[in-house]
């Protein structure tokens, strides 16, 4: 076996593709935005003109769609092992991206919800945290007929975070005080338990709640899937594994995530197209 591996070339990590919104915004750590939130580097790509408000409608102009469909491909091109979007409104595009890619492709981190439901007895329930549980619902059958399950499945309970003080700062586009907001959405979440005691996990649709994930974690006990732990679950099915089987084929990640500033990685040409260009 040593002798193989002194043979092989090595592969490069295994990096994540992120799609962006035309929406720019400091993201705290934990988010998706957040270079820093992962163990691994993230090739982020804008598509010009795709706003927050053309991905709750869940259609794209034909101009926005050939953005779309390039920015995939130049994440695949670029390496992306996985790709994913900044935004759980993007599941409504998932079809569309997926044909385009040979790499696996999860725009929402309800996508884990199938795999979470059937670890559990079919009496308990998943409690799914939203933005806004009102901007969901339009697209409620969209969003989750795509992940794979049923949307009238009562095991399921949808609540938005749109009340909880300080947690309006993402409707704003503003810098959300992680620490200030972090109560209101524990008391939240003991509250439901309470009121529905089978819960026995939790999923974080919007991309901007995994930094609240581990204190979820903490003060529930319960297991708290997001947009982080889908990109992990992806990823890690790339990475060496250290412990057994055929070692040293890969290059070590160097921890340093790569800066990212909103327009990277854009043409002249498609920068001029871009709606959002300052935080």
């Amino acid at each position: 076996l040593d002798k193989i591996t002194k043979h092989v070339a090595k592969q490069s990590f295994p990096k994540l593709g992120v799609l962006r919104l035309d929406y720019n915004y400091p993201p705290a750590a934990g988010d998706i935005d957040h270079p820093g939130s992962y163990g691994y580097d993230v090739i982020y790509r804008t598509v010009p003109g795709f706003t927050f408000e053309m991905a709750q409608s869940g259609k794209l102009t034909p101009t926005v769609e050939k953005d779309f469909i390039a920015a995939l491909k130049f994440l695949e091109k670029k390496g992306a092992a996985a790709i994913t979007g900044d935004c759980g409104f993007m599941m409504a595009f998932q079809n569309l991206a997926r044909d385009v890619c040979r790499v696996p492709v999860f725009m929402s981190s309800m996508m884990q919800c199938p795999l979470i439901s059937v670890a559990f007895d079919k009496y308990d329930k998943i409690l799914i945290l939203t933005a806004n549980s009102e901007t969901l619902k339009p697209q409620k059958e969209q969003l989750l007929s795509h992940c794979g399950f049923d949307v009238d499945d009562d095991r399921f309970v949808i609540r938005g975070c749109q009340d909880i003080p300080g947690f309006d700062a993402v409707a704003k586009g503003e810098k959300v005080d992680v620490p200030y907001v972090t109560p209101g959405i524990i008391k939240m979440v003991k509250e439901l338990i309470i009121q529905f005691p089978t819960l026995r996990a939790i999923c974080l649709e919007c991309t901007e709640l995994p930094p609240y994930a581990d204190a979820l974690r903490a003060e529930t006990k319960l297991p708290v899937f997001d947009a982080i732990t889908a990109a992990d679950y992806f990823i890690s099915a790339r990475m060496d594994n250290p412990r057994f089987g055929f070692n040293k084929w890969q290059c070590d990640w160097d921890g340093q995530p790569d800066e990212y500033e909103l327009g990277d990685n854009l043409t002249e040409e498609e920068l001029e197209r871009l709606q959002n260009k300052g935080c």
